[in-house]
């Protein structure tokens, strides 16, 4: 009996050439390793988005039909219809606003790593002090002796010094997002629709001064 000829699937192998991890430093001087976000989470994250509808128009044709069409900025004629598209906007800027938020949050939690833990610690007790100077309440355990409940509450002013101390800028904030993105192997369009979803009023002052400027990913001293 003739042996049936099995076709041979061609194994895996791993593009060594693509990055998979970069240096950043942070416009407080926090010096991170970013990683990309495992693939499936931005897509899950925009799933979990509650984006509005556009509004839409009624056309009756000449033959009675009726048609429905989006709304756009040009084919507003009425009171109503212009406060259904500014009510749309205001609704989609808040989605997008929460999906940046999202994104944050998860680059925190999945793509930040502590190169330097001397410095770090050194940097976080720091800026514990500072916090109860300027009367800002940080997590504590009512149990000095309840090693859990420490864990719980360290970990919590941890993750909130993070947020301040990663993502202390607009400009951490977008090149942070850009490099992360850019590991976890998105598209251009994609990279430019999250970055052009900040919101306006983070804008602040470029970094000036001689050197690589604060915020701009470079390798670390040895």
């Amino acid at each position: 009996m003739a042996k049936k000829n099995r076709k041979k699937i061609a194994a895996y192998e791993r593009d060594e050439t693509r990055e998979r991890s970069r240096p950043f430093t942070s416009s407080s001087g926090l010096k991170v390793i970013l990683t990309g976000l495992p693939p499936l989470v931005p897509q899950r994250i925009d799933a979990s988005i509650e984006y509005p509808s556009t509004p839409t128009y009624e056309v009756t044709t000449a033959s009675g039909d009726v048609e429905i069409y989006e709304h756009d900025k040009e084919s507003l004629t009425t009171d109503e219809d212009k406060e259904a598209w500014a009510d749309y906007l205001d609704k989609q800027n808040d989605a997008e606003t929460e999906l940046t938020e999202k994104l944050l949050y998860a680059v925190l939690l999945e793509c930040v790593e502590i190169k330097d833990y001397k410095a770090f610690t050194a940097q976080f007790e720091e800026w514990k002090q500072k916090q109860e100077l300027m009367g800002i309440t940080i997590a504590k355990s009512e149990d000095a002796d309840d090693e859990i409940a420490n864990e719980k509450a360290e970990r919590e002013n941890k993750f909130y010094f993070m947020q301040t101390e990663v993502f202390r800028d607009s400009d951490d904030i977008g090149e942070i997002l850009t490099i992360v993105m850019s590991l976890t192997g998105m598209s251009v369009e994609d990279l430019v629709e999250a970055r052009d979803s900040f919101p306006g009023e983070m804008e602040s002052e470029s970094h000036d001064g001689d050197g690589d400027p604060a915020g701009q990913s470079e390798d670390f001293e040895e």
